[in-house]
């Protein structure tokens, strides 16, 4: 009855999932109930509309409060947290990919565990435990003391959404952009670049244009933040000669690096990209030793690679899950800079 006195009536003409996510984002405080019911599991964004509530909840920093029943809960350590991180490393081992939300139900419905509880309650509550949640226990023969709960909100009191920034796009600059970028674009394939003066100084300057972002796993509904890079601080730029990939030059922090490499060095981010990729076309890898993504450019004869540090909280494992998703963030945000590389560098006359 508070829901219904606190945010009116449904409209129905609008979509019931979205009404949910922004009703979530009305709210100060998010209550989670958790008992062998999922509800209605969601293909595109492949979680339920609880889940993405749960979601949209915990990336707008409300306070969270979770109850899970009992019996689920303790099964879910005595038996399901085994069996996902298992499953995960299988697949992991196997595909060299993470599995998808499905995949996962599917695995935890032909498993051993309670029958009547539905798959993605496992799924949900293992989530839940990842992200550092703590959940209280919900005994359904035992009412929870809810005037000591929220008692202490009260005292904590209430967080506000910090105000969004306002920022308004100059028209008038944008369309002098927009026509010389067509206009570059249009010149740059009839020009001869024989070479430039100071390469090292245009690497710095391709280096300096390069710059931070933030990777998101976009939901549909709702979105969630994965993890943040820094701006560029370092490039390489190799050149195939005969049997080899040839550095020449380097900027920033790159002061290692191998003169050349072989086409058939397996453990060279320069010859996979090469040796794999057609022309235009780009890879993304990442080392976990320095916590950092290596974005690689093939471009006719040469291999460019930008180097981002990323936060400490990136590994192994979370890169493979978001490969794609780093990829994407990194080249939108710097397109334009790219797209000049792509023909400033690309355009070399051999």
């Amino acid at each position: 009855m508070m829901f219904e006195r606190n945010f009116g009536a449904w409209d129905s003409s609008v979509d019931p999932a979205q009404k949910c996510i922004n009703t979530v984002r009305e709210s100060d405080i998010f209550l989670l109930f958790i008992s062998e019911k999922s509800g209605t599991f969601y293909e595109a964004p492949q979680r339920t509309i609880t889940h993405m509530e749960f979601i949209e909840a915990f990336n707008k920093r409300k306070t969270i409060l979770v109850f899970v029943e009992k019996s689920i809960k303790d099964e879910y350590f005595a038996k399901a947290k085994r069996l996902i991180n298992e499953y995960i490393e299988n697949h992991k081992e196997e595909t060299q990919s993470f599995p998808s939300a499905a995949e996962m139900i599917i695995a935890l419905e032909a498993s051993e565990l309670t029958s009547n509880v539905d798959p993605y309650i496992w799924f949900f509550i293992d989530d839940i435990v990842k992200r550092g949640l703590y959940f209280e226990t919900l005994n359904l023969a035992v009412a929870p003391n809810w005037k000591e709960y929220f008692s202490d909100l009260l005292r904590r009191g209430v967080t506000l959404l910090p105000a969004k920034e306002t920022l308004e796009a100059n028209e008038e600059q944008l369309d002098r952009y927009d026509k010389f970028h067509d206009i570059f674009t249009a010149v740059i394939p009839h020009v001869k670049i024989s070479g430039f003066h100071d390469l090292k100084i245009l690497l710095e300057i391709f280096q300096k244009g390069l710059t931070a972002g933030t990777v998101i796993h976009d939901y549909g509904y709702t979105q969630e933040t994965i993890g943040t890079f820094s701006d560029c601080n370092a490039v390489t730029l190799y050149e195939f000669q005969n049997d080899r990939l040839v550095l020449k030059e380097r900027s920033g922090s790159a002061t290692g690096g191998e003169p050349f490499y072989r086409l058939d060095n397996r453990d060279s981010y320069v010859a996979l990209t090469y040796k794999n990729l057609s022309e235009n076309e780009n890879q993304i890898f990442f080392k976990e030793a320095n916590r950092t993504f290596y974005l690689c450019l093939r471009l006719p004869l040469q291999v460019m690679t930008f180097h981002f540090p990323c936060g400490s909280d990136w590994d192994t494992d979370k890169f493979i899950a978001f490969k794609e998703y780093v990829q994407s963030v990194i080249i939108d945000k710097n397109a334009m800079v790219i797209d000049l590389v792509r023909k400033l560098i690309g355009g070399l006359q051999p």
